[in-house]
Formats: C-alpha cells, sequence, structure tokens
C-alpha cells in the first residue's frame, strides 16, 4: 500500500485504529535480526530501498526537536542522551559521533556517519512523545549483514546511515506513525503486527504491512494443541538398538511374502 499525498495522509490519520493503541504488555520482543529479516527478506517492501531518485543527501533540517536524542540500543541496553544540536543551530561533531556508536552495524560492530537528518527526525519523534527516549531496534547496517538474508535488498537505506526503527515505551507504532505521516519528511513503514515503526529520510512515502510474515530463520516451536484448540497427545519414540531394528526390518521383509496360512501357522 503506497500513498503520495501529504493532505490524505493527514485526513487518514485523524482516523482512530483502536485495535492497536493500547500497546500488549505480554509482546515478546523483536530482535535485531527479524527486523531485518521483515524488511529486507523475500517478502519486504521496496519502499525500504534506495533507488536513482535518492541519490543525494539528505540536508538537515530543524523539525521542531530541542537538540538532544535519547536512544537505547534494544539488544545490547545501552543507553545515551546526545546533545547534537547547539543553542546557536550548529552540531556538535562529539554527540554526533556518539549517535554513530550506539546506532552501529549489530553484526559487524562497524560505525558510519548517520544522516543529520534522520537524527532531527528521532528528535522530532522523541519530543512528540514524552522526551523519554526512543528504543533502537536497528539502524545502520553493513552490506556483510543484509547478506546473511536470503533474499535482501542488497541497496537498503540503512546500508546509507538514512534508516532507523524504533519503537518507544507505552505508546503504539499506531500512534508513532501518524506523527511520522504529518511530518511527511521521508519514508514511514509501519509494522503493527511486530510493534515497530520504520523510520528514513529518503522520499517521502508511507506503507503498511500487516500480514504475518513467514519467517526463514528463526524455526517454529511444534504447538501442542491442534487448530481446533482440542489437545494432541504427543507420541512417545523409544530408542531402539541397533540389533532390534534389525529384526523388526527382517520381520517386515520376511512377513511381505508369506500368504494368509503361512502367517496363520506363524502366529500358532
Amino acid at each position: 500500500m503506497r500513498l503520495g499525498s501529504a493532505p490524505l495522509l493527514e485526513l487518514l490519520s485523524s482516523i482512530p485504529d483502536y485495535s492497536a493503541d493500547r500497546v500488549p504488555p505480554t509482546v515478546r520482543e523483536i530482535t535485531e535480526n527479524e527486523v531485518v529479516d521483515i524488511e529486507e527478506g523475500e517478502e519486504s517492501e521496496a519502499d525500504v530501498f534506495i533507488s536513482s531518485a535518492l541519490a543525494h543527501i539528505p540536508e538537515p533540517v530543524n523539525l521542531g526537536g530541542n537538540g538532544s536524542l535519547t536512544l537505547t540500543r534494544q539488544e545490547t541496553n545501552e543507553k545515551i542522551n546526545a546533545h547534537y544540536r547547539n543553542k546557536d543551530g550548529s552540531y556538535n561533531p562529539a554527540e554526533l559521533a556518539r549517535i554513530n556508536h550506539i546506532m552501529r552495524c549489530g553484526l559487524t560492530g562497524r560505525e558510519t556517519e548517520i544522516s543529520i537528518k534522520l537524527v532531527e527526525l528521532l528528535d522530532a519523534v522523541e519530543d512528540k512523545f514524552g522526551k523519554k527516549g526512543l528504543t533502537l531496534l536497528s539502524g545502520y547496517r553493513t552490506p556483510k549483514f543484509n547478506i546473511t538474508i536470503p533474499g535482501a535488498a542488497k541497496r537498503s537505506l540503512h546500508m546509507l546511515g538514512w534508516a532507523a526503527d524504533i519503537k518507544i515505551s507505552g505508546y503504539s507504532s499506531t500512534k508513532v506513525k501518524k506523527y511520522a505521516q504529518k511530518l511527511w519528511i521521508g519514508g514511514v513503514g509501519y509494522y503493527p503486527n511486530k510493534g515497530f515503526t520504520h523510520l528514513d529520510v529518503g522520499a517521502p512515502r508511507y506503507w503498511v504491512i500487516k500480514r504475518p510474515v513467514r519467517r526463514r530463520h528463526y524455526p517454529r516451536k511444534h504447538d501442542s494443541r491442534s487448530a481446533g484448540g482440542a489437545s494432541v497427545k504427543k507420541k512417545k519414540v523409544f530408542p531402539a538398538s541397533a540389533a532390534g531394528k534389525a529384526d523388526r526390518k527382517i520381520g517386515k521383509t520376511s512377513n511381505r511374502g508369506m500368504g494368509k496360512t503361512a502367517l496363520n501357522k506363524k502366529s500358532g
């Protein structure tokens, strides 16, 4: 699903989505590997990827944030509060370097220069929702990270340091995406089934994936219940000796060639 009109998006964002307004307290935290799998695997959306129309570097723009960004990296629980913008509007290289570090590639540990426009976007989103910080699921990704995912995009915006996958404690991804849509500053990817929002500073666009995503790297556990809800009894399997296996094999082979009379005699 893709919409290209800012007024239309603003109108749609005013429609309440009651099904996702509350964050379920028992939802399992999604890992960065799963986020990559969802966004860049075989069932991903093309909107996450780089195109020829996104060749220019995004110019920094003040979106109303206070110049301070609090990020917590979910997989390591690292937390920073970076005062990246000075009072005169200039940027603090040392504080931006701290942001580059916490948004490093989860597989290789490699860092890149995160787009300042993305930092400003994250700051604006954080300030909108109580200035309590954002949880970072995924930031910069190296090509080496991407190739670990079968069918992954070779040109992801994450590989440029232009994208981040976030969530905010106490707020649903529905509310986050609605505000990001109103800003209309870049890409907004909405993944309500997984509880996170993709934000980037590529061309303004919006997409939503509500369907369950087929997993390829995380084997599903066998459910002990059937589709109808009835309990299914698991069959016990006992290890057999090599001799026992051989006896059964011989018995099956000989029985196959015997007639009913021979079988009756054998049983008698």
